[in-house]
């Protein structure tokens, strides 16, 4: 069985991989976890669990506390400071092996749901024996204003689905039963279990969504340089997303790709990195951890070979220069693309791509011919009628010429030919897909997937047309007859030329030392110039170098952007590792402590 046969693309999350997102959340955004009015939200010293937070929190001045107004003293212009606090919390993916659940939501967990355990504490300043209000702090015996705390544990079970349109789609996880054990009486219990339940699914639990989202329905993004996936719910699941198995598993279809690659002159195209600057040096990080992933994602053979197939399609080609082949001279401007071709995915963990069609926008050569000097008349009397060139009695009229030399020139001529759509060729290439660690120099570090390429890659001539060789003929022929025109030479004497030299097609033989099969000299010539050789020494680089990624993720990732001052919230990678067979390739990872 595999993890894409009902799905392009699959994404499964495990309960332990998501409780370590939740720690990363509450350390970096703590003010969704804790809520207090002015005194706990301006000096958080009266509270009742100390608050953690990362040093970049406290370095950009981002509050602990989200700050709420004060709870009043009816019948009086007095309020009071309070605090409430979510201290920890955990998730539990069906079957359930987290935390035990108290009695009164039936455990064990049933199929298909979550549950999630809060430890929450509130608290309250409120001293009235005080001969002074609003209390103090006794600053001489260096005591804080105190509060008064109570602790409880909240369960709380649920399910999950997704909402959302296709390409902007969401996992919700939708809270049902709640229980906080211990909490009388029952009708005090209802109320605040009440006001929990809205808290958790309509302020922290959207959030939570979000953080899974990035991760479950996003899980191969390319990089913004070079376009976007569509995706969307599978809709030929029983369950999307499914809770089993200790994780939340997500089919998704790949509906469309938008590809945006930037191309170099030069040949090639847009580098990954999100068009970050710097160098990133690649490094192999292996697993620490054991056990189940906390990420498990797969893309079919059919998705993965979409995706693959467009970027290589979005290869481009272009080189110019100057070189020369036997006694030719030639300049060249190409340029070309590429069109179709076939993928496979291996069970040896290789890709190939085959019989991609090289479309050549542009293939245009000046070829430099050297034709021998021929000086048909060395000067002095010759004769205007047969037989030539002599003077004799068989000549009844001569005439004095100064000598004559033609073909001095090197090159002689210039034939400018465009063979672009002339020539039908077609590439195909290998490699293995392979995961590494790249640490940058001036940039983030981030996890790469890559196409290694495997060398040779194979270029196939597989037909030049027949109008090729016409065409060049043609353009001899009225480059030699241009130059003749040029020297002002009397047409008399072009005629005795024409009669020394031959037809066009003795010229090219003989003269010149042509093959009688022009179509395939081209083809040596093109190949002695480097052109093809240098489309897919591109090609390889375009891969391997200009395409660093296929996919590629930072590290550490962001799932909750920056928020006016609050600072973005990031998850470490701590592992990503790849493999392929003929069915899907599958990518596992670990989200670091």
């Amino acid at each position: 069985m595999t993890f894409t046969q009902n799905s392009d693309l699959y994404a499964a999350v495990q309960d332990a991989g998501i409780n370590r997102v939740i720690h990363h959340v509450m350390v970096q955004r703590p003010s969704l976890f804790n809520y207090g009015s002015i005194l706990p939200a301006t000096n958080p010293h009266p509270v009742c669990r100390e608050i953690p937070a990362v040093p970049g929190v406290i370095r950009a001045g981002n509050p602990l506390i989200t700050e709420t107004g004060p709870l009043p003293v009816f019948q009086t212009l007095l309020t009071l400071d309070y605090i409430v606090q979510l201290t920890t919390g955990a998730v539990d993916f069906f079957p359930g092996n987290v935390f035990a659940l108290p009695p009164e939501l039936n455990p064990p967990l049933a199929d298909q749901n979550f549950a999630v355990h809060f430890a929450a504490c509130a608290g309250l300043i409120c001293q009235p024996r005080q001969r002074t209000w609003p209390p103090v702090r006794d600053r001489k015996r260096g005591k804080e204003t105190a509060i008064d705390c109570f602790c409880l544990d909240l369960f709380a079970t649920g399910t999950c689905g997704i909402s959302g349109q296709p390409g902007n789609q969401l996992i919700g996880m939708n809270l049902s039963g709640i229980e906080i054990p211990e909490l009388k009486p029952d009708s005090m219990e209802e109320a605040i279990e009440c006001y929990a339940l809205l808290t958790l699914n309509r302020g922290i639990f959207p959030k939570i969504g979000e953080a899974i989202s990035a991760v479950a329905l996003q899980p191969i993004p390319l990089p913004e340089s070079m376009g976007s996936l569509t995706l969307s719910a599978s809709t030929t699941v029983p369950h999307n997303p499914a809770v089993e198995d200790n994780q939340i598993k997500t089919f998704v279809d790949l509906d469309a790709i938008t590809l945006n690659i930037q191309v170099s002159p030069g040949g090639g195209g847009s580098s990954g990195g999100g068009g970050s600057s710097g160098t990133v040096t690649r490094t192999t990080r292996p697993r620490t951890r054991t056990g189940t992933f906390d990420l498990t994602a797969a893309v079919s053979a059919g998705a993965f070979g979409r995706i693959f197939t467009a970027i290589v399609q979005g290869f481009r080609f272009t080189k110019s220069g100057s070189g020369s082949f036997g006694p030719f001279s030639a300049s060249y401007d190409v340029a070309a693309h590429l069109e179709g071709g076939s993928f496979e995915m291996r069970d040896d963990g290789t890709i190939v791509i085959k019989e991609l069609d090289v479309k050549w926008d542009k293939l245009k050569l000046t070829i430099g011919i050297d034709i021998p000097e021929y000086c048909p008349f060395g000067g002095g009397d010759i004769c205007v009628l047969p037989p030539w060139p002599s003077c004799g009695f068989l000549c009844a009229d001569c005439v004095t010429l100064d000598p004559i030399c033609i073909f001095s020139g090197n090159p002689d001529i210039s034939i400018p030919i465009d063979l672009g759509g002339l020539i039908t060729s077609e590439v195909s290439a290998s490699g293995r897909i392979e995961s590494f660690y790249g640490v940058g120099s001036g940039t983030y570090n981030r996890w790469q997937i890559v196409v290694v390429p495997t060398l040779p890659f194979d270029l196939d001539i597989i037909d030049i047309a027949d109008t090729a060789g016409d065409l060049f003929k043609n353009l001899v022929q009225g480059a030699i007859d241009n130059l003749l025109n040029s020297l002002g030479v009397p047409g008399w004497v072009m005629s005795i030329i024409d009669t020394f030299l031959g037809d066009i097609d003795n010229i090219i033989r003989v003269v010149l030392d042509i093959p009688d099969d022009i179509g395939e000299w081209l083809l040596d010539g093109i190949s002695q110039l480097g052109i093809f050789s240098g489309l897919l020494n591109d090609l390889y680089d375009y891969l391997a170098l200009q395409i660093p990624a296929v996919f590629e993720i930072p590290d550490p990732r962001e799932i909750l952007a920056q928020d006016g001052i609050l600072i973005p919230v990031q998850i470490p990678i701590e592992f990503i590792g790849i493999s392929v067979n003929s069915h899907e390739m599958v990518i596992e990872g670990d989200v670091g402590n």
